[in-house]
């Protein structure tokens, strides 16, 4: 099947369909006409010989074939934003579209500051467009391996083949517990690594277990897929956990939760930006990177500067 400039619309309109579950939320983010989200549809139809997804009254869903082709839409999707920012990168001008990826809660994370960050990026570079993706680390690995997402800013996991990863900063992270739970109460001065361990932990899976490097033959008593979930459990007042200062402070000035020995144990987890290996980033992908570091950069000397004033 070769491609034609139709095709790829109908394909970009599928794509479109897929990820709003639906033609309603398509049409929105499309800024087109029920009458022609349905076109496209019926048009890839056609082209590829079979139908793509069903609709009705019992909703949007993608038939087995119609998943492999929307699987594929998003690497070629993809693959053609990427053509686009590299044509434009010959006539160095920023343009297209930077498809970022980021863990949940990021944007509380005053130390890192990426909303003023990506402020500033769009700011200098108004032909710039951005797409961001929410998602646990694997995703994204995931996503940013097969060209989905272009820069991943993530925690730092074991290098995979394919990915470079590149240290750009770090959090510092304690362990918690909530009023509800038991050492709550206790004094922290009279607490022991040894009594902490007699008390179920929920860790995140994709930290491989450094949460409790502080705390061998520790208790795993539940999984969690990102910070929200870890912080729910936390706060259930079953599970002893690891949080980000930054993301803990808000139930701590409540007085909800309570760090465990945060004189002696403090985990420092460190952030890259991961993009592919096998060929330069893109001048989009590198334009960004170098507002992030020189915003980090800056954040640093503001809080040397503060602490030797």
């Amino acid at each position: 099947m070769k491609l034609s400039a139709a095709d790829l619309k109908s394909l970009s309109v599928f794509h479109a369909v897929t990820e709003h579950r639906g033609f309603a939320g398509a049409q929105t983010a499309l800024h087109m006409s029920q009458s022609a989200v349905s076109f496209h549809i019926r048009a890839l139809e056609e082209r590829v010989g079979f139908t793509v997804c069903r609709r009705g009254r019992q909703g949007f869903e993608l038939t087995e074939r119609g998943t492999i082709v929307y699987e594929r839409a998003k690497v070629l999707l993809a693959s053609v934003d990427d053509f686009d920012s590299e044509m434009n990168e010959l006539r160095s001008s920023v343009y297209g579209t930077l498809r970022l990826g980021v863990v949940d809660n990021t944007i509380m994370d005053a130390d890192l500051d990426l909303q003023g960050v990506i402020g500033e990026f769009l700011r200098k570079n108004p032909k710039a467009r951005l797409n961001i993706t929410v998602g646990s680390p694997d995703r994204l690995i995931g996503e940013i391996a097969n060209g989905e997402v272009q820069l991943g800013i993530l925690p730092e996991m074991a290098q995979i083949e394919g990915l470079q990863h590149r240290q750009v900063y770090t959090e510092v992270h304690r362990i918690y517990c909530a009023k509800r739970h038991p050492l709550f109460a206790r004094d922290s001065a009279q607490l022991t690594v040894e009594e902490i361990i007699n008390h179920p932990f929920v860790v995140r899976p994709y930290a491989n277990l450094e949460e409790l490097k502080s705390f061998p033959n520790a208790e795993v008593g539940a999984h969690a897929s990102n910070m929200e979930a870890q912080a729910l459990l936390i706060l259930s007042g079953h599970f002893i956990g690891n949080l980000p200062h930054y993301y803990a402070s808000h139930w701590v000035e409540r007085g909800e939760l309570k760090a465990l020995l945060p004189n002696l144990v403090e985990i420092v987890s460190p952030f890259c930006v991961v993009t592919r290996t096998g060929r330069r980033p893109s001048l989009i992908v590198r334009t960004f990177i170098q507002e992030l570091v020189a915003r980090l950069w800056q954040q640093s000397h503001l809080v040397e500067a503060y602490k030797g004033g």
